[in-house]
């Protein structure tokens, strides 16, 4: 008996060695994919030194594709000297005094109210996550940037504040496929990585409220190419799908991107590129014309 105890220990031991053996490998592997995408110089010289605070708190669904998407945005700041990145899920950094000390925000797939205090309680609670709240709302409104990929239009439905900053509130996913996606602005600086052109992708794509995500307050960048495909699907009357957009908020500016819900969304070159140019934009660094698509010459 005992003899088989201990095989069974032996064996175990094994497995759990082999699990951490794939699992390190599988990290090395990505981290070359990463290595090998990212660009090479950043599109524009920071004004001055920049400094990006990289958020990633869920309260809802938790993409495994976050840590993945930290290192190649904090590795991409690296390598272009674009920005640094500090990351964190820890909420008491959008307390002003800790908030000032950067440049813009990229929430990461974030998802509900991820500003939420832990340890608190009732009107506590409340109070401390309405401060957090009104502290990012006034840093952006006051000059900084606000940048967000894919589920952070999952973040805070019902905050009026939030969803005109960060532009959209998402409803479903009706399309988790290869999609053609329609280069709407070819000439904007943030769609350079594209080359003028529309592409494909396969990723998660997002439908949103039919109150957001409008052309008419919105600089529509990227869409679903509706001639190309069937969005029949999407419940928005308009029929139209945008996929990234920038705009801006009091004095200060904003960028979104719904790709990011894949894995190897973050080791894309030309998704890395058209990110890099939406956070030198949103960082000040990158002029780019916002003005609302549907208003424009």
């Amino acid at each position: 008996m005992r003899a088989r105890i201990a095989l069974a220990a032996v064996v175990a031991g094994l497995l759990l060695l082999g699990a951490d053996s794939v699992r390190a490998q599988k990290k090395k592997d990505i981290n070359e994919k990463i290595n090998a995408a990212l660009p090479g110089e950043a599109p524009a010289k920071p004004k001055q030194p920049r400094k990006i605070l990289i958020y990633s708190k869920t309260a809802g669904f938790r993409h495994s594709s976050i840590p993945i998407g930290v290192r190649a945005l904090t590795l991409m700041g690296d390598r272009t000297g674009a920005y640094t990145a500090h990351h964190t899920e820890d909420e008491s950094f959008f307390e002003p005094e800790k908030l000032k000390a950067f440049d813009g925000v990229f929430m990461l797939n974030t998802t509900g109210s991820c500003l939420k205090p832990k340890g608190l309680s009732g009107k506590e609670a409340v109070d401390r996550e309405e401060y957090l709240k009104k502290s990012l709302a006034d840093f952006v409104r006051g000059g900084k940037g606000l940048m967000g990929c894919h589920s952070a239009t999952d973040t805070y439905q019902g905050w009026k504040d939030y969803n005109q900053m960060m532009g959209g509130a998402f409803i479903s996913h009706p399309w988790h496929q290869k999609v053609p996606v329609k280069n709407m602005e070819p000439k904007n600086p943030i769609n350079a990585a594209f080359n003028g052109k529309d592409f494909e992708i396969t990723d998660e794509i997002y439908q949103f409220r039919a109150d957001t995500a409008r052309p008419t307050d919105r600089r529509i960048l990227l869409a679903l190419d509706s001639e190309r495909m069937d969005v029949s699907a999407g419940k928005r009357q308009d029929k139209f799908f945008p996929v990234a957009w920038i705009s801006t908020f009091g004095d200060g500016r904003t960028f979104y991107c719904s790709l990011g819900h894949r894995e190897e969304i973050f080791w894309n070159p030309m998704i890395l590129r058209h990110y890099l140019a939406g956070i030198q934009y949103a960082l000040g660094d990158l002029a780019a014309e916002a003005t609302p698509s549907a208003k424009k010459e």
